[in-house]
């Protein structure tokens, strides 16, 4: 029987697999679209048209995974069973493996669900990798390559900080905060300031193109919104100041977590993560100014990871069984 292995990075917002000796072969946000019609739910799409083709009031959007975790077993199982079938569909009979990653603080009952889910999605083997080892050699590092460092995956569901050392993490855990609970602050401040409610969307294209960690009120956005006293459509001029304080309260409680994980480690583990640095990635590592905001807060070097794709980490671990042995 043909065997196919797949290295899955199934977030709380997208999904990314990435197929042996194919490359990344698909990326779809992790959702899916239902209908209740006369008491019965039944699916009507999946990823990015579940995200698009709302056609009526019966319709919404459901996300299986929330930071990080699954909190929807059987739909997470719908979800991934349809995602495998489109990668697999030129050999559909074939055996499935697969390699997942979780979030650094996945508890024991946590890890049980994403076995059931992946087994009821028809997948033969499972493995579970600890996200920070898949994004470091994502990254193009090797455990090889330094004694100890620390790394930040800002997601967008959660936060995954760890040390970590030749043979894995020393000691790590997931703050239950990412991208998207930045985008809802920034939602929050603009309604608080204007009156006026922007969508996620919106938020994320302020944060996208005007955000900053930096005071800069000369970056200028204009979006659509809907004044909350008269429900009026209106449009406003968004300055990155606007933002600025919805951008900070977050991304201070990230640098606070990370100070105190390098505080709290073994006295010569300190040292050297302070020597050599702290690597961000993930999708909120994108904002302007966080390297100069973060290496003025934690006073250590501070890397962002450009580039970076977690998937390509679980495919260097798949080919190096004594690797996988090692950081496991």
């Amino acid at each position: 029987m043909a065997k196919i292995e797949l290295y899955i990075d199934m977030g709380s917002y997208s999904t990314v697999i990435y197929r042996e000796n194919m490359g990344i072969v698909l990326d779809e946000p992790t959702k899916i679209l239902l209908q209740k019609v006369d008491g019965v739910v039944e699916v009507v799409d999946y990823g990015q048209k579940a995200v698009k083709n709302i056609q009526s009031d019966a319709q919404y959007v459901v996300s299986p995974v929330m930071e990080g975790v699954i909190t929807d077993e059987i739909n997470c199982i719908n979800l991934l069973r349809e995602y495998i079938r489109r990668v697999i569909a030129d050999k559909p009979r074939a055996r499935v493996d697969a390699i997942f990653t979780i979030p650094c603080g996945t508890s024991a009952s946590e890890k049980q669900k994403f076995y059931n889910v992946a087994y009821s999605s028809g997948i033969s083997k499972v493995t579970l990798v600890p996200a920070p080892i898949a994004d470091l050699l994502g990254c193009g590092i090797n455990f090889g390559d330094f004694e100890y460092c620390a790394l930040a995956d800002i997601g967008s569901g959660c936060t995954d900080i760890a040390i970590l050392g030749k043979n894995g993490i020393v000691q790590g855990f997931t703050l239950n905060l990412g991208a998207v609970n930045i985008d809802m602050a920034i939602a929050s401040h603009i309604q608080s300031k204007y009156g006026v409610k922007i969508t996620l969307k919106n938020a994320l294209s302020l944060k996208e193109q005007i955000g900053s960690l930096i005071p800069n009120g000369t970056k200028i956005l204009s979006v659509e919104g809907v004044e909350v006293k008269t429900e009026a459509n209106k449009i406003i001029n968004a300055t990155g100041f606007d933002i600025l304080d919805a951008l900070r309260e977050y991304y201070q409680a990230i640098a606070d977590s990370i100070i105190s994980l390098i505080a709290t480690s073994e006295p010569d583990v300190c040292a050297k993560v302070r020597a050599q640095g702290v690597i961000f990635c993930g999708n909120g590592s994108k904002v302007e100014g966080l390297q100069e905001y973060m290496q003025n807060r934690i006073q250590v070097p501070v890397f962002i990871a450009k580039g970076a794709r977690t998937v390509f980490g679980l495919q260097k671990i798949a080919v190096n069984k004594d690797l996988l042995k090692k950081v496991l």
